[in-house]
């Protein structure tokens, strides 16, 4: 079930249904409201997005309602998470799927939202983006990269998307910069072929330490036939994303997906030559030969990628390939 495409004109919802908007600085909003506009979009803000209820931008039943809200309101067009944060899975028993059935949106948002975005396609079968996030649009620096993508598959609905390596990434905490500091970009080494062959599938996934909360519920997606797109944040240790990657194999998911397309971790995550990547990888999916893809640009690294998730995929490890290979949005 696609959502319709985004067009000038269009309002997006945004909405915190994790952690509260009120921590962002009041230029850096500002910046980001004034990026959306100037693509042509209307903006209506949910009623308890600068909540604060615990560590959550308010109680679940406020951020099911923000949610919900969104879906019913027929003058919104597309919904855009605030950022991610923690704990929006709590919201799932709470939301009308049937509802959200009823009125297919874009939704769109990254990191803890994974949660949202698979249990969403899950339940209604709706094709919904893990991708920029309204803080990404408030950044000094919006990478032409980033933005790109975004247009290319929910304001432009392309056929095919296909994904290249940026040609630089960046790390750093960029909304502490004071005084008009640049960002410290790098070179960009490329993708990395951690395993050959070709697959074609549904991308699913998304922040990994997030979609394995859905594991055993209701909520979690069928994985047959499916690529999966993984990454993690800067929380997360290198033991932790072993843990991750063996909970996988031990769930018998790598006995049902076609590919696996893994994000950049942040550096801090700690991965050595010793202690890397493709070892855990290697360890984890011994004995199977789908393609896995690493390093590639998306979450919680910049630039960042928009998935759709429920749309098919194809990937050509050997020759670096990826690439959606439908429309993720009806004209």
């Amino acid at each position: 079930m696609k959502p319709k495409i985004l067009k000038p004109g269009d309002t997006i919802g945004i909405i915190a249904p994790a952690n509260t908007a009120r921590t962002i600085d009041r230029d850096n909003w500002e910046r980001g409201i004034k990026k959306l506009e100037s693509k042509g979009f209307k903006l209506k803000i949910g009623k308890h997005i600068n909540s604060l209820y615990g560590h959550a931008a308010g109680t679940v039943a406020e951020r099911a309602e923000d949610l919900m809200s969104m879906f019913k309101d027929p003058k919104v067009d597309a919904i855009m998470t605030v950022y991610g944060g923690y704990n929006c899975h709590q919201l799932l028993p709470y939301l009308d799927y049937e509802t959200i059935r009823n009125n297919p949106k874009i939704f769109i948002g990254f990191s803890d939202i994974t949660a949202l975005n698979n249990a969403l396609y899950a339940k209604t079968g709706l094709v919904n983006f893990s991708g920029p996030a309204f803080i990404t649009f408030t950044q000094p620096e919006l990478p032409e990269f980033t933005e790109r993508y975004f247009d290319q598959v929910i304001i432009e609905g392309r056929d095919e998307v296909i994904l290249e390596a940026s040609s630089r990434w960046a790390e750093d905490a960029w909304w502490k910069k004071e005084n008009g500091e640049k960002r410290e970009w790098k070179k960009n080494p490329g993708w990395k072929v951690l395993k050959e062959g070709k697959g074609t599938g549904i991308a699913i996934g998304g922040n990994i330490g997030t979609l394995l909360l859905l594991a055993g519920t209701p909520y979690w997606p069928d994985m047959e036939g499916k690529i999966l797109f993984a990454e993690d944040d800067n929380v997360e240790t290198t033991q932790s994303i072993d843990r991750f990657f063996t909970k996988l194999r031990h769930m018998g998911v790598y006995d049902q997906i076609k590919g696996m397309v893994i994000g950049r971790f942040p550096s801090v995550v700690g991965f050595k030559d010793n202690d890397s990547l493709a070892m855990i990888i290697e360890e984890a999916t011994c004995g199977y030969d789908f393609p896995i893809i690493s390093e590639v640009d998306f979450a919680h690294t910049d630039p960042l990628i928009t998935i759709p998730i429920g749309i098919k995929c194809f990937i050509d490890a050997a020759k670096k390939e990826i690439k959606f290979i439908e429309p993720a949005v009806e004209k």
